[in-house]
């Protein structure tokens, strides 16, 4: 088991809008590149996290 987890968020306007969290890099970065064309001003955010922050 991992002790760290990927959180990739979106972010439209200067607000988030959306977060997703991922069990690898890969996963997460592959989301981004499926979402990198859905809007020019979408900013997408991606960062690892230790998983003690998402789950207690």
């Amino acid at each position: 088991m991992t002790n760290m987890v990927w959180k990739c968020e979106q972010w439209f306007g200067g607000k988030m809008q959306a977060q997703q969290v991922f069990t690898s890099e890969d996963q997460a970065r592959e989301f981004a590149r499926r979402l990198s064309g859905v809007a020019p001003e979408l900013v997408l955010k991606i960062e690892a996290m230790p998983i003690q922050q998402v789950w207690n």
